[in-house]
């Protein structure tokens, strides 16, 4: 039995350090030379990152229909200011999709859904939970 714990463990570390990985890199893309001033050095706004990028997107297929009522991914802006070569995803990719590359409103008290252009994806952003 123990070898099967420390086996969980050891996957479980893997997994949140993989995770923490993916993290930094989204926040490098786009803070670039401005994410230890704007993000590492402010564990509030580390922590609202985290908690997009982990929590509250989330990506499900959906088929388009012809009345779409969804905004489309490409009419958002990006959050360019710290980093102007940001560009959007020519292909997009839902396992390593940045939400916080594009300038949404994640102050909202109900869900936004974004749809992908040209695909069966779509974006919900979940509201904030306050504790």
């Amino acid at each position: 039995m123990k070898p099967i714990i420390v086996a969980f463990a050891f996957f479980t570390l893997l997994s949140l350090q993989v995770n923490a990985q993916q993290i930094n890199e989204k926040i490098q893309e786009v803070y670039g030379t401005f994410a230890q001033q704007e993000v590492y050095n402010n564990p509030t706004r580390l922590s609202y990152l985290t908690d997009i990028i982990v929590n509250r997107v989330k990506i499900v297929e959906s088929p388009s229909s012809t009345n779409n009522k969804f905004p489309k991914l490409s009419s958002i802006p990006l959050l360019n200011k710290y980093n102007p070569a940001l560009t959007y995803d020519e292909v997009f990719n839902p396992d390593n999709f940045n939400p916080i590359k594009y300038n949404f409103n994640f102050y909202t008290n109900s869900n936004m859904v974004y749809r992908v252009d040209n695909t069966n994806y779509i974006i919900i952003i979940e509201p904030q939970k306050i504790n």
